[in-house]
């Protein structure tokens, strides 16, 4: 048994990503090995897997998690798009935005799905809700004068 601490192995991960992919996701995987729990390991994984094509794997990946995590959920939902799995799709993008409302693309990816659905009023709220996080990023006091949309 290593001595290594799976933090450690994430951090490795972290320092490859860019070089090397394929060590990287091994980093991420002993990381996982050594704590199943770690989250940004497991995003991480997710990413690179769906990356490389292997769509199954991420898939299974994300959805092991024991914690719910706004970035989680948000490449969940694009790799249900990228599988054409557009309500699946649109329940992650959803659940993205509970755990985090101020995510601007989450509003927007939403808003194209439920437009393409035919659902267009809830389109268009999630459509002003991103033009707010924009507005908001460049003028932090928009965002206080406009309440977040579901």
């Amino acid at each position: 048994m290593s001595d290594v601490l799976p933090h450690e192995h994430y951090l490795r991960g972290l320092e490859l990503e860019e070089a090397d992919r394929q060590s990287a996701r091994l980093a991420y995987e002993r990381c996982l090995a050594g704590d199943c729990s770690h989250l940004e390991a497991r995003i991480n994984l997710g990413r690179l897997l769906h990356i490389e094509g292997l769509h199954e794997d991420a898939e299974r990946i994300y959805r092991d998690t024991q914690e719910a995590d706004a970035t989680l959920f948000f490449n969940l939902a694009i790799l249900m798009e990228d599988l054409g799995r557009e309500e699946d799709a649109i329940k992650f993008y959803r659940e993205a935005i509970v755990h985090d409302p101020g995510l601007a693309d989450a509003h927007f990816n939403l808003s194209m799905l439920l437009e393409s659905g035919g659902d267009v009023q809830s389109a268009y709220r999630h459509l002003l809700a991103y033009h707010r996080l924009l507005r908001a990023h460049e003028d932090p006091a928009v965002f206080a004068d406009h309440p977040q949309d579901e």
